[in-house]
């Protein structure tokens, strides 16, 4: 995951153009695809939902597809019976503008490929490909300057001066970043999960939690659906949820490994603090590993160092807001 690496805009209508009318956002994340449908004022018509269109570890076509579904799961509830029959529903010509902030969105080349499906799809008259960090940084801080953290799948830390001057940390992908993460956490409790089977750690609790949460009887039999081509790296990252409740519930290892997890995060928030020469900047979390007490863990190791903070329950409301921004520029 990256910042924003720029604004793409075009539009290649198919069909003849209806009025303009409708702005499309989508949040498309290492799990999931959330995409919504708005009027021009911003108000929320409808949401759809695909999987995920993360384009670091799916192909183009599989994020094709998931930003599809998403979209064509909340055009499809607009009232007006003007979507069917048409192909794609939304080559109606109705979406003025549209936000994609989508995971994996690291360089220009990212960009270029998404905006290219884009493009041929004919999804919009004007539109913006960005990172999803910069929908946090949208929504949860005043316009779009402080500091954006992102802890779910996968992590990356932005943040943006009023000068205009960003840095970004962290989001490197499983392979070779994303500490902090839920699959981060997960993987380095089933490191532990098959080092206590060959009795080089005591980790028992953990094997039994990742035993139920997988449904599986035995760690040979985990560790082959781990590596199942159908186990994807979200169901990994699903294990971070038991951790995080072992932690809660006293269990010393899970701790550990939650207080590491909470460290990374720490560090990549302070290297943008000094890379930016800011000082207490406005704070937005977002993801699903800081729905959690790693949050309070979180927000007391870096005290006083941040401004006001907000959760961002909804990164989709950024992407709206960006939307609005492109039509009324």
């Amino acid at each position: 995951m990256g910042p924003s690496r720029g604004v793409s805009s075009g539009y290649n209508p198919r069909t003849p153009m209806a009025e303009p009318d409708l702005l499309l956002a989508v949040d498309g994340g290492g799990t999931r695809t959330r995409a919504a449908v708005a009027d021009l004022d911003g108000h929320i018509l409808a949401r759809g939902f695909g999987a995920s269109s993360n384009i670091q570890n799916r192909s183009l076509a599989e994020v094709g597809e998931a930003l599809t579904t998403a979209i064509e799961g909340a055009l499809l509830q607009i009232p007006g019976g003007q979507w069917k029959g048409e192909g794609a529903a939304w080559r109606s010509g109705r979406i003025a503008g549209a936000c994609f902030g989508l995971a994996g969105v690291d360089t220009k080349e990212d960009e270029a490929q998404v905006s290219g499906w884009v493009r041929d799809q004919a999804v919009a008259r004007r539109f913006s490909v960005l990172n999803d960090s910069e929908l946090v940084l949208a929504c949860g801080t005043p316009e779009g300057v402080g500091v954006a953290l992102i802890s779910g799948t996968g992590s990356i830390c932005l943040g943006r001066t009023a000068d205009g001057r960003t840095c970004r940390v962290g989001g490197w992908g499983p392979l070779t970043g994303d500490e902090g993460s839920g699959y981060e956490l997960a993987v380095r409790a089933l490191h532990l999960v098959t080092k206590t089977a060959d009795a080089r750690a005591q980790a028992q609790s953990l094997v039994r939690a990742a035993l139920t949460h997988f449904s599986q009887p035995d760690v040979p039999a985990l560790v082959h659906f781990l590596h199942e081509p159908a186990t994807s790296a979200a169901d990994i990252a699903g294990l971070a949820t038991t951790v995080l409740d072992l932690a809660g519930r006293g269990d010393t290892v899970a701790a550990t490994l939650v207080d590491a997890a909470v460290a990374e995060l720490v560090e990549q928030v302070q290297v943008v603090l000094r890379t930016l020469r800011i000082e207490k900047p406005p704070f937005a979390m977002a993801g699903g590993m800081l729905r959690s007490h790693l949050r309070t863990l979180l927000l007391a190791r870096l005290g006083d160092q941040l401004g006001p903070v907000s959760h961002v329950t909804d990164p989709v409301l950024g992407a709206i807001a960006l939307a609005k921004r492109l039509v009324r520029d």
